[in-house]
């Protein structure tokens, strides 16, 4: 089995090969801040013309910036519809858990004050979630709080709010929001996969514009 993973749902986009425990992997990542898809898609082609044996793609689903998720699922979807393959779909949180281990707090930097967060129970790399994600203040997931003990934050939200996070007795982890490509294709590679044009989008926040809405004037 060869996944490629993909993860646009935050500024840190992030392509990952896996074949299975024994075999190489490969991890490409890069921060931008804009025009994400300028950077990306050079060097996805150039993955899907060197990595032969792909036999199914995982893309980060949601939640995350509503742009970066777009470009990451309509790429993923038309690789795995060229290739004809299964595709995964993959909590972006659940991928950046997967790099910690015990109790995790996977954060992403929601804007506006915000967090997109979700907590995780994590035992050799696999994340079982301890509730729904959520978008809201740093200050309430900390108070919903479900498990005691040390907790590890990981996710760029975990960069973004590290001295709340420190002030509050949570450790961050380094590098807060690096490797999740190749946690993506390893997560996507369990279970059975599903047909491309099932799998849509998971945000949490709403649009903010809604469809029918009137603009000025």
């Amino acid at each position: 089995m060869g996944v490629l993973g993909i993860d646009t749902a935050g500024p840190v986009v992030s392509l990952g090969w896996w074949a299975g425990p024994d075999a190489p992997s490969r991890l490409w990542e890069q921060r931008v801040v804009l025009g994400a898809d300028a950077v990306f898609f050079p060097v996805l082609e150039d993955w899907l013309s060197a990595l032969p044996g792909l036999t199914r793609v995982a893309v980060s689903h949601g939640p995350g910036a509503f742009v970066g998720l777009r470009v990451g699922l309509a790429s993923a979807m038309g690789v795995a519809l060229a290739r004809g393959v299964r595709l995964a779909p993959v909590c972006a949180l659940a991928a950046r858990a997967a790099r910690a281990e015990g109790p995790v707090l996977s954060l992403l930097d929601a804007r506006k004050g915000r967090v997109y967060a979700r907590w995780f129970e994590v035992e050799r790399g696999a994340p079982r979630a301890l509730g729904p994600a959520v978008d809201a203040p740093l200050a309430e997931v900390l108070a919903a709080r479900p498990v005691a003990g040390l907790v590890t934050a990981v996710g760029e939200g975990a960069a973004v709010f590290a001295a709340d996070l420190h002030a509050a007795g949570v450790r961050v982890l380094s590098s807060a929001d690096a490797g999740v490509g190749l946690e993506v294709a390893r997560l996507g590679a369990e279970g059975p996969g599903e047909a491309p044009e099932a799998v849509g989008l998971a945000y949490v926040r709403p649009p903010d514009i809604h469809p029918g809405a009137r603009g000025p004037g």
